[in-house]
């Protein structure tokens, strides 16, 4: 009986501790901000954990959390907060009572030992400048980067704004691209999330980084110092474009803005036919030279309200996976943008004494119309193992009218060469990126870094048109020859990247941050151009009245065609190009001591390019190739002079390859030259020395000074050929080239006032400053200075600087940013064939730009660019006299936009 008694009260106890518990538990809410101690700025993707439950939450773009819970006891709890690169925070016997708010706001202390203990998966929010700054005081190798917060608080709008904003980098007008430390594309490369991406034009060798807006951009590294595990054909720098992630547990966020040129506000624009609202282009070819086939009229449209306008939506949610909690995150973005840019230029061209042979005034017209979709898929596995994939698509559009009037000796000398030239372009590009990264922890000291990458690349320039028309008796006419034409190009690129790692950790008792890294990269690229020519041969008589109003359109059509007023010359230029390159390479990273971290590899690369081509009317069929073995070894050292002073030395060597299109017999045709291959082109061998000084007076402030110097055997740059055409080549200008140079970079706060405690918010003014002095000389047979000249592009001087003030309160801030570049005289073109250099003026110019958040939810942005609105010049003086001739002049107007963001 006792034991029935005892087995009926269990039952009863146990079902009354049923009933009870739910009404024990507490309905929970906890509310706050984290925040970094120091700078006061916001940390994103903080977590804040209950400790002994399993209720937990993220803080958001904004630093802000909410944590509730409806499973959970009252009473007093330690509440944990972490955050990667900062000390974890545990507050201590906090109370929690059923539906009352618990609010508590954090500050965390950086802690560069915890960022080193990083393994596999531990989140670092890449979009903050002070972690940046972190990882790059706690970095073996030299590294530089940019966050997308410091791109907004400048203003910057994609890639190539924000790496012109780093010290010993500059753009040059006209070129695609930047040049860091004096060398040019060729000598640059690019690569998303660390795969390397191609590029759509076939002209150069790296894919435009004006591609990639600020939507789709988390930060950019520019990694001027180089080791075994990175890309070898390289000689200026890597470009690193990270993509974005998911940061915090979910958002949402839409934007849009509106602005206008001052230049482009009031012109009565115009617009090629061909192109539809969404920027893509007809490609549609004829199917004979016997019918008028073309789908595009000659003549172009115009418009008047030209307003610059962008619309973006993104958004992310992240979920917790089994019974490990195991985080799945996705994040998408999406935003189409529209721009407009209207320039009054001038266009000269002398001969080697400056007499004038070209001289025209025109108006060009260009619009800028892209899209872009990006997605991101992350999960993490235990927290050992990390799966990402991204997928990517970029669309860009950039179309161009340009009217030319005036003298150029292609016109009829009766008329004393007196002329009229219409130029109309357009170029279609398209971008699809798949990406598969992965990170297994095998054991606690060996991990697999391992991936791959699939892109696709279409490359259109489709119907691009080109008309002369001379000064004649009465009026003017169409000119004969060769002068009437449209081009129709495509490239279609495949390309395959895939590596593979293996990363062994090492006890150095010291950060614990030694290891040996084995692994394997591969890069496979198939490429296919296809160029067709029509020359529109003029055979009959054209009168053209007046240049006032006329019609291309009445004279070419199939009539003209079927009744010999004219004829359809055709010309199809084609090449294909397999590139393999397979890498292996071993690197060691020491800590021998506090202070001594050394950091040595070396890299095996072998190259196999096979070109082959069918071009010049037939005239030149057959292939080229490049076999090479390269090794190249790599030196990174790092001294902890103090905890707040390092110093870095960096040694290594890289090569330089010749582009494939460089190799083939195959002339390019460009708008404003002609360019052709060169078979006998050699690889560049780099050689790299760098040797860097920080000073970190605190997390958020840094002084830097860098001393480097390259020798580059065999350099490769594009030269002024003695041709009847008039032809562009590439050649080895010289044995050697050297390159040499100092940087300078600081980040200081001028004051940092917290307000109150209960106004929660700060008071800050600070400014960045970066410059360089870059010295280049290569002595050149073919030059006209034989002595020795600097390299193209390279600007001795270049200085960045941007003053910044930043007041928060609340959920509410006001943030104005003053942003300065100056950039010095530079070379544009070698002179050769008699002609002395052609010289690109500096020029300096300055934005503004303001942010204000006025809610939790909603922010705004004006931006005012441009502000001194520079003229672009190119010169060049004569050889006898010295006179100097101005051969391009043009201004590009002052940008004004206003935007609105809503984040959820």
């Amino acid at each position: 009986m006792k034991k029935l008694f005892l087995l009926r009260f269990s039952v009863a106890a146990f079902f009354c501790l049923l009933c009870v518990l739910p009404a024990l538990a507490a309905n929970i809410k906890i509310k706050g901000a984290v925040k970094d101690k120091l700078s006061k700025e916001p940390l994103i993707g903080a977590t804040i954990r209950l400790v002994g439950t399993p209720a937990g939450a993220v803080t958001d773009m904004d630093g802000n959390f909410e944590l509730n819970s409806t499973g959970v006891l009252e009473g007093l709890y330690d509440i944990e907060i972490k955050y990667v690169g900062y000390k974890t925070e545990v507050r201590r016997k906090v109370r929690v009572e059923n539906g009352k708010l618990a609010i508590l706001n954090l500050e965390l202390e950086t802690d560069a030992h915890e960022l080193s203990d990083v393994v596999v998966v531990a989140k670092k929010n890449r979009e903050n400048e002070n972690m940046l700054l972190l990882e790059q005081q706690k970095a073996v190798i030299a590294v530089q980067a940019v966050s997308v917060k410091e791109l907004s608080r400048k203003g910057v709008s994609d890639a190539e704004g924000a790496v012109t904003k780093v010290a010993g980098v500059s753009k040059q007008d006209g070129v695609k691209n930047v040049f860091v430390r004096g060398l040019g594309d060729r000598y640059n490369a690019t690569t998303f999330n660390g795969f390397a991406v191609p590029s759509e034009d076939p002209e150069y060798k790296n894919i435009s980084l004006d591609f990639f807006g600020t939507d789709i951009i988390q930060s950019v590294g520019v990694n001027k110092a180089f080791n075994a595990g990175g890309i070898s054909d390289v000689g200026g720098a890597t470009i690193d474009i990270v993509s974005k992630e998911l940061i915090g547990s979910g958002n949402l966020n839409i934007g849009l803005s509106g602005g206008l040129n001052t230049q482009t506000v009031t012109a009565d624009f115009l617009k090629q036919d061909g192109v539809n609202l969404l920027g893509f282009a007809t490609t549609t070819e004829p199917a004979d030279e016997n019918n008028w086939g073309f789908k595009n009229k000659l003549d172009p449209s115009k418009q008047s309200l030209q307003i610059n306008r962008s619309y973006s939506i993104s958004g992310g949610k992240r979920f917790h996976i089994g019974k490990d909690r195991n985080p799945l995150s996705f994040f998408l973005t999406a935003g189409h943008t529209t721009d407009y840019q209207f320039t009054d230029e001038t266009i000269r061209n002398t001969t080697t004494s400056g007499t004038i042979y070209k001289d025209m005034t025109g108006k060009k017209y260009t619009e800028n119309i892209s899209q872009l979709a990006l997605a991101n898929v992350d999960y993490d596995m235990q927290n050992r193992h990390h799966m990402s994939y991204n997928f990517m698509m970029i669309h860009a559009n950039v179309q161009s009218v340009g009217d030319y009037t005036g003298k150029n000796s292609i016109f009829s000398d009766d008329y004393d060469n007196q002329g009229f030239t219409r130029r109309q372009q357009a170029n279609d590009n398209l971008l699809i990126v798949n990406q598969l990264m992965t990170n297994w922890g095998l054991t606690k000291t060996l991990s697999l870094d391992a991936g791959a990458s699939y892109n696709i690349v279409k490359g259109n320039e489709p119907d691009r048109r080109i008309n002369n028309i001379t000064k004649a008796e009465e009026g003017y006419s169409l000119l004969r020859g060769n002068s009437q034409q449209r081009y129709f190009s495509t490239l279609d690129e495949d390309d395959i990247n895939v590596k593979a790692g293996l990363i062994y950790r090492l006890k150095d008792n010291v950060e614990e941050i030694s290891n040996i890294r084995l692994g394997y990269t591969g890069r496979f690229v198939d490429d296919n151009f296809k160029a067709t020519e029509y020359n529109l041969t003029v055979g009959h008589a054209s009168s053209i009245p007046s240049l006032d109003n006329f019609s291309l359109d009445d004279y070419y059509n199939q009539q003209n065609l079927s009744s010999g007023w004219f004829a359809v010359q055709k010309n199809i230029d084609k090449y294909s190009v397999t590139k393999n390159i397979h890498s292996a390479y071993a690197e060691a990273t020491y800590q021998f001591t506090p202070r001594w971290i050394v950091n040595v590899g070396m890299k095996y690369d072998n190259v196999d390019i096979q070109v082959d081509y069918n071009v010049n009317k037939g005239g030149s069929e057959g292939s080229n190739t490049i076999q090479k073995d390269f090794f190249l070894p790599s030196l990174n050292l790092k001294y902890n002079l103090s905890e707040k002073h390092s110093l870095r030395l960096g040694a290594s060597k890289t090569y330089t390859l010749p582009q494939a299109k460089e190799i083939s017999p195959y002339r390019y045709v460009g708008v404003n030259f002609n360019s052709q291959g060169n078979a006998n082109l050699k690889p560049s061998d780099n050689y790299n020395i760098d040797l860097k000084w920080d000073f970190n007076p605190t997390p958020t402030e840094l002084i830097s000074l860098t001393a480097f110097y390259k020798l580059i055997k065999n350099p490769i740059s594009r030269i002024e050929v003695a041709s009847a055409g008039g032809y562009l080549s590439y050649e080895n200008i010289a044995d050697k080239a050297t390159v040499a140079g100092v940087e300078v970079e600081v980040r200081k706060n001028l004051f940092v006032r917290p307000l109150s405690s209960a106004a929660n918010g700060m008071n800050k003014l600070s400014f960045g400053l970066n410059g360089s002095y870059i010295y280049t000389n290569a002595k050149m047979p073919l030059a006209t200075v034989t002595t020795g000249s600097q390299l193209e592009g390279a600007a001795p001087w270049i200085a960045n600087f941007d003053l910044s003030h930043n007041f928060t309160k609340g959920t509410h801030s006001f943030i104005n940013t003053l942003v300065f570049n100056y950039v010095s005289d530079k070379i544009y073109t070698i002179g050769t064939q008699g002609y002395q250099d052609i010289i690109e003026q500096g020029m300096m110019t300055l934005d503004f730009v303001s942010q204000a958040k006025l809610n939790k939810y909603v922010s705004l942005t004006l931006k005012a660019r441009n502000l001194l609105n520079p003229s672009y010049k190119l010169s060049r003086k004569a050889n006898e006299s010295g006179e100097k001739v101005v051969l391009s002049d043009y201004k590009k107007g002052i940008n004004i936009s206003l935007g609105v963001s809503c984040t959820f």
